[in-house]
Order: structure tokens, then C-alpha cells, then sequence
């Protein structure tokens, strides 16, 4: 895989496995002592209920673990 710099991916659609809209990418969640992304940060799009999806929120973002990622494009594609 591309190596990508977080802040060419922050601001990027973030689309479930159906391509339907989930949000857009606020922020990334970095293990300090290593350096590996642990989650993405999703600003919700206004029309989901976040009670209705599989992940955690922290504060007003949905939190989605980088193992859900399917692949990174111009959008980010999850796996489900």
C-alpha cells in the first residue's frame, strides 16, 4: 500500500460498503509510543442516527477502527 500522509486524507468522504455517504474524516486516533493509526475520526453526515451504527462516538465524531477500512481513494471505503 501507498504510503499517505494524515493530512492528505483528513476532509476526504468516508463511504460505507453499499458507497452510501457515512461522513467525512475529521481526525485520526494515533498509538503515540508507535505510531499506528488506531481509528478514524467521522464526522457523521446530519441525516444518521449514530444509535443505529456498529461504532462507538467520542465526543460528537463516530469512531470507526482502521480495520474497517476496505481501501483508501479519493474516498475512504469501509468494509461494511
Amino acid at each position: 500500500m501507498a504510503t499517505s500522509f494524515g493530512h492528505e486524507l483528513l476532509g476526504r468522504q468516508v463511504l460505507d460498503s453499499a458507497g452510501d455517504r457515512l461522513g467525512t474524516l475529521f481526525d485520526l486516533k494515533i498509538d503515540t509510543p508507535t505510531g499506528n493509526v488506531l481509528a478514524m475520526l467521522v464526522r457523521l453526515e446530519e441525516n444518521l442516527d449514530p444509535e443505529r451504527l456498529p461504532w462507538e462516538m467520542e465526543r460528537e465524531y463516530m469512531r470507526v477502527p482502521v480495520e474497517e477500512i476496505d481501501r483508501i481513494a479519493t474516498s475512504i471505503h469501509l468494509k461494511r
